[in-house]
């Protein structure tokens, strides 16, 4: 029959990537957090000290946008920016104590919802779907930043 989009590979990754999105944000929102959100604490949590432009480059988010997100978690009491000491215009952003310990409560719900998302799956499968996820990664972030 030739090519039928609903199972062509990239609307598949897009369709699983928008629903676990989705179960993200439904299970963040009795905490008014994104899953944006939910991804700059955890990140924080795991590296000290960074700029603000190493934590849009480690989030894969646009500065612009995360400035936005910094924002709202600063008004919440989660995270805080400081002026770099030797480079007043870059600012330090670090996860304050009510962040870290929300920490948990993050790392938990992402386990529930990944175990939902890869019911049915063995330990084997779920190696080689993150394998093959990983390929696909680096296959375009090498043909992006050569092209």
């Amino acid at each position: 029959m030739g090519f039928e989009s609903d199972k062509s590979i990239g609307f598949l990754i897009a369709k699983a990537r928008n629903t676990l999105k989705n179960e993200f944000e439904k299970e963040l929102k009795p905490y008014s957090l994104s899953y944006a959100h939910r991804v700059i604490l955890i990140r924080l949590s795991e590296k000290e000290g960074l700029t603000q432009k190493e934590l849009a480059q480690d989030t894969y988010f646009e500065q612009s946008n995360l400035t936005l997100m910094l924002n709202r978690l600063e008004l919440k009491g989660l995270v805080k920016r400081s002026a770099k000491e030797n480079d007043r215009r870059a600012y330090i952003v670090t996860i304050t104590p009510a962040g870290k310990r929300l920490r948990e409560t993050l790392v938990q719900m992402g386990e529930d919802v990944m175990d939902r998302a890869l019911r049915g799956l063995s330990g084997e499968q779920k190696e080689a779907l993150s394998y093959m996820l990983q390929i696909i990664y680096e296959n375009l972030k090498t043909s992006t930043s050569h092209g």
